[in-house]
Parts: C-alpha cells; sequence; structure tokens
C-alpha cells in the first residue's frame, strides 16, 4: 500500500477536499504531473484540467479544476484552485452554453466586434474540461 499525505484542495467559495490521499495526478503550464508521498516541494501554477485523485482505500475521484495553482510541501499538498468541481457538481446545460459562446467569440471576424481571444480561450477551456468530468466527448459536440 502506497504511503499517504494531506491534500487540501481551495477555492474561493469553499474547501473541495481536505484529507489523506495516495497520488494525484495535475497539469501545471509545464505538463502533466503525479505527486507521490515525499514528492520534492514545488510550487507551480495549474492550468484548466481534470485532476485524478487516488485515495488509500483504492477508490478514484475526478475534479475539473480551473486554473490556479499548487503547493507541494513535506507535511502535504495544497491546491488552490481558481474553481474546482466534482460531477454531481456540474450544470451540463450550462457548461454547453458557455462552450457555444465561447466557440462563437473564437469564430466572429475580427473586424465585426472586439473580442477578448485569451477570455474566450479560458472560457472553452473551463467549459470542455466540466463536460469532460461528466462524461461528454467534447470532440464530437460540434465546432
Amino acid at each position: 500500500m502506497a504511503t499517504s499525505y494531506r491534500l487540501k484542495v481551495v477555492t474561493p467559495e469553499r474547501v473541495m477536499w481536505d484529507g489523506d490521499v495516495a497520488e494525484i495526478i495535475v497539469r501545471t503550464t509545464e505538463g502533466e504531473i503525479g505527486v507521490l508521498a515525499h514528492h520534492m516541494q514545488i510550487i507551480s501554477p495549474l492550468v484548466p484540467h481534470l485532476m485524478t485523485v487516488y485515495q488509500p482505500n483504492g477508490k478514484t475521484q475526478q475534479m475539473a479544476v480551473s486554473g490556479g495553482f499548487i503547493e507541494v510541501k513535506d507535511d502535504g499538498v495544497t491546491i488552490l484552485a481558481d474553481s474546482a468541481e466534482t460531477a454531481d457538481m456540474v450544470d451540463v446545460a450550462r457548461a454547453q452554453r458557455a462552450r457555444d459562446r465561447a466557440l462563437e467569440n473564437l469564430n466572429l471576424p475580427t473586424s465585426s466586434v472586439e473580442v477578448d481571444i485569451a477570455r474566450a480561450q479560458r472560457a472553452l477551456a473551463r467549459s470542455e474540461n466540466r463536460l469532460k468530468l461528466v462524461g461528454k466527448d467534447v470532440q464530437n459536440l460540434g465546432r
């Protein structure tokens, strides 16, 4: 059995997770990393992704994380997330509408309206992340 450590996932609204885990998989700006107990200390920004949490009892949980930071220390890991959701928290219809709006904004001719491309790309990543969490195939939803 793998050694466990303390994970705390905090958003501006709530504490999403505060408990022992065996491993987590997160995506930083440098790529995907797995964190086991006794991992080297790091602080790194996170990008929108599905974080996987492996619990000591063998269960697995996923959360849609829309960015933030991870801090790995000797006494555990803290994730300060812009937002984080479990599958039961996702409003699928709302996520689909957000995805559609973001795609619409990204496909507008630049001369017709000034669109904040970076903002639309972040909105698209967040909405697709949520849809993936609930099992939707975003590649086949139409673009």
